[in-house]
């Protein structure tokens, strides 16, 4: 195997530019010897002054360095040099290097050009350019039918296959918005969008949900139980009534936000920002705060090793004469955005401190109640919510130091809770976002999310790989993270805490759960679905080795799951290759005791390293389009149709083939589903009524016709501009299967009124 993957390896150097492995002893743990290998290997001349050192730390197994390639005080997309060295010993236990050549070859030429159309690192950041950028991307944006509002906008320069990029990353209300613009060529190159799919301590005695309130499938309800809630500060900063003065008035600009280099000394000496550096300021500022007694005489706040919880800062405006509240400001912030006269702007907003606890007893009196109509006020005055999320983000963070989460400050520092958004736009969600965990209102049929345990460790599953993976970390299948593999790893985290909660018991509504699934790689076209395969197979992996070594093997395989994360932290262009390349390196430098349940599990899951291996394949078209997760008729570019009379009217074809571990059987079953899906009902499909419409395929040799018809007009609207947005979902069963292997979405738009236009 190890062959196979070194051969791998090196096929996909010569796909993209120079990228080498350094395995454990080979060579000393610093850039100048990796750089040294890459000179002899390439012919080119790599120096260390071509490279800038983005991150040096302590993790719990290693001493970790990450460089980045420069030219012209700029980064080179997708490069980097990350080395992982004994933190006893010093010697080397890995390093990999992606290096950009042609960037070196050609480092004259861009800088050329770079000063031909007279760039500068100020230049750069000139209010002219901004505006003028910050204009391209608001039109690009305002034509997005589904999301086209801008809540925040963020710049990062770098340089691409030649071309001088600022590539902006806009938030909008239901998802993000990656928007690349050429600054050579003046233009938009590249454009995506994807929705959020997502001291001393004390302990009290408190009714939570160990799981959830409610099954989301079926809205039956669960039993809440008394549990603790453990290591609540004694103690608390006291920020008094304007806790984050400290930072002062300027607010945070768009144009001077830079991740990589904002924490360098010289993104410092230029006056760069990012989330992570505003955080430190006030982590600063909290350092130096008195303490108080976060005690019953004062009233317990629910702050403690690993969990704060707040009020959203907008809850004191939209709520008025709240009973038993405090609502005065935390030291706790998140970053709120505006729309600045230049570019954008943000600033920290401190959170508000909900229900003071007063004793045990007060505590204990306050028992869950599911209203009808989830009345926000209602459950903002019983803190119910409150000791809820402060109990799940802290059975998560235990169980996973449990399991080998134990990095110096990574796993030692809390999150920030923050409930009751009030944007009406922002209803029935609960996502993660710069370590805060986020939760909105809720609509009468939909479960209170600040309940649900799962979604809570699922939205911190993204955390925490954000925190060992790195801040930096680039994926291969989509921008900014959101792809298949991030999903289906956050599914995993929660799961792995589920288990060891239960003990492997079952409960109501577990087999519904997301990562209990049959779905295979590479067979589907939306990064919800294909997060399935990946959360899929990992808990193929932990279900085997549950089996064979019980609940040390959940420990172990969890281990072995955090040390490879560690060892992908701010890898340039994570795939599902790398990625379960990384779970074997993991694995060979412990011992090599799942390399077997690795390699196997993915086999079945219609993937495999072996050169030779034919997937199997799911392939639908129609107007000689092959339907993909960009083409017309996915989820981000939708089939317009017009017209107010008789039917809209597609036939897809599909022809599948079953590969070399056979993985789709023939014959096998095909379901078409209008309803059941996530977010379906906005469009009335025709046959709907039967639903699903079923068809069978007897063999690779055949060719499915899938006639697919809606009625002209929306059932409902579901998009700012009065469209309405549907899909049909193609699912693949093999026999005896109750969930789909394989599975297609099929996106419809009905507007007439952008039709009549």
């Amino acid at each position: 195997m190890k062959l196979i993957l070194m051969s791998l390896l090196m096929f996909w150097s010569s796909v993209h530019a120079y990228e080498a492995q350094v395995r454990k002893g080979e060579l000393s743990p610093t850039l100048e010897s990796m750089l040294v290998k890459a000179n002899v290997e390439t012919g080119m001349n790599f120096s260390p002054s071509h490279f800038l050192l983005i991150e040096e730390r302590n993790l719990a197994t290693s001493r970790y360095q990450f460089y980045v390639q420069m030219n012209s005080e700029v980064p080179v997309a997708r490069t980097a040099v990350r080395i992982w060295s004994d933190l006893k010993t010093n010697e080397l236990i890995l390093a990999e290097m992606h290096l950009d050549e042609a960037t070196l070859s050609n480092g004259a030429q861009l800088k050329a050009k770079f000063n031909k159309a007279r760039f500068s690192p100020s230049a750069l950041k000139s209010p002219k350019l901004n505006r003028h950028i910050k204009k391209l991307v608001a039109e690009k944006v305002s034509n997005n039918h589904i999301d086209n509002k801008i809540i925040s906008l963020k710049f990062k320069d770098q340089w691409v296959n030649g071309d001088l990029r600022r590539e902006v990353e806009v938030r909008g209300l239901r998802g993000l918005h990656f928007v690349a613009v050429s600054l050579l060529k003046n233009e938009i190159v590249e454009y995506g969008y994807r929705e959020f799919a997502q001291s001393e301590m004390v302990s009290l005695k408190a009714h939570v949900y160990p799981i959830y309130e409610e099954v989301e499938a079926t809205g039956e309800r669960l039993n809440y139980e008394e549990r603790e809630l453990k290591y609540i500060s004694s103690e608390i900063p006291d920020g008094g009534d304007e806790p984050l003065s400290g930072l002062g008035e300027t607010n945070f600009t768009s144009d001077l936000h830079s991740p990589l280099l904002a924490e360098t000394s010289y993104g410092q000496m230029k006056g760069l920002w990012s989330e992570n550096s505003v955080r430190k300021k006030v982590e600063d500022l909290v350092s130096l705060m008195p303490k108080k007694e976060n005690s019953f005489n004062n009233g317990v706040l629910l702050q403690g090793k690993y969990a704060t919880v707040n009020l959203h800062p907008a809850v004191k405006e939209t709520f008025k004469d709240l009973g038993g509240v405090s609502l005065r400001p935390t030291v706790y912030h998140m970053m709120t955005w505006m729309d600045g006269e230049e570019s954008f702007e943000s600033k920290a907003l401190s959170g508000l401190s909900g229900k003071l606890i007063t004793s045990q007893e007060e505590l204990l009196s306050r028992t869950p109640v599911r209203l009808y109509n989830h009345d926000v006020r209602t459950y903002i005055e019983s803190g119910v919510d409150e000791v809820q999320v402060y109990y799940g983000v802290t059975v998560l963070m235990d169980s996973l130091v449990g399991m080998g989460f134990n990095d110096a400050e990574l796993s030692e520092k809390p999150f920030h809770a923050f409930l009751y958004d009030p944007d009406i736009s922002m209803k029935d969600n609960a996502y993660y976002y710069d370590n805060t965990i986020n939760f909105t209102t809720y609509s009468p049929g939909s479960p209170n999310y600040a309940r649900d345990n799962p979604t809570i460790w699922h939205e911190l599953g993204h955390a925490i790989m954000e925190r060992l993976m790195g801040t930096h970390l680039g994926f291969a299948d989509s921008k900014g993270g959101y792809g298949g593999l991030s999903e289906g790893m956050a599914d995993f985290i929660a799961q792995i805490v589920v288990e060891e909660q239960t003990k492997g018991a079952s409960f109501t509504g577990k087999e519904t759960f997301r990562i209990i699934n049959e779905t295979g790689f590479a067979l589907t076209n939306e990064f919800h679905d294909e997060g399935e395969a990946y959360g899929g197979v990992m808990n193929d992996m932990l279900m085997t080795v549950i089996r064979s070594e019980g609940e040390a093997g959940l420990r172990s395989f969890a281990n072995l799951t955090i040390e490879a994360m560690r060892l992908t932290r701010n890898h340039p262009k994570l795939s599902a290759a790398s990625w379960f390349e990384h779970m074997l390196i993991a694995d060979e430098l412990q011992g090599g005791k799942y390399k077997d349940v690795i390699v196997n599990a993915l086999r079945v899951r219609n993937f495999s390293f072996e050169r030779e291996f034919r997937p199997a394949t799911m392939k639908i078209t129609f107007h000689d389009v092959e339907l993909t997760s960009d083409s017309q008729g996915s989820r981000e570019r939708p089939v317009m149709a017009c017209g107010t009379q008789g039917e809209v009217a597609f036939n897809l074809k599909m022809e599948l083939t079953s590969g070399d571990s056979e993985f789709i059987k023939f014959p096998a079953l095909v379901k078409v589903e209008y309803k059941k899906g996530a977010l379906q009902g906005a469009i009335n499909w025709v046959g709907e009524e039967s639903n699903p419409q079923s068809y069978t395929v007897h063999s690779e040799d055949d060719i499915l016709d899938i006639p697919i018809k809606a009625n002209p007009v929306c059932d409902y609207i579901n998009s700012p501009d009065g469209s309405c947005k549907d899909y049909a979902y193609i699912q693949v069963f093999n026999s005896g299967l109750h969930k789909p292997i394989a599975k297609k979405r099929f996106y419809l738009r009905l507007n007439h009124k952008a039709c009549a236009q």
